[in-house]
């Protein structure tokens, strides 16, 4: 999630370029939408080899016979 400041420049210039003032709520939804699709369109959205490691399998789990 943006910083309330990045919120507030982004309703600035938001009502600069279409003159139209958004709502606190309207104006963080919008940017923080506009900040993911920069995320990944410039870095790129992660791949499943970037969760490999984290990715959890059955045969990995080990039984619990304390119950």
């Amino acid at each position: 999630m943006l910083p309330q400041e990045a919120i507030q420049e982004f309703k600035e210039l938001y009502e600069k370029r279409y003159g139209v003032k958004l709502s606190d709520e309207e104006a963080s939804l919008r940017a923080n939408n506009l900040f993911k699709l920069y995320k990944i369109t410039y870095m790129g959205e992660p791949s499943i080899d970037d969760f490999k490691d984290k990715v959890v399998t059955s045969h990995d789990l080990q039984p619990n016979h304390n119950q």
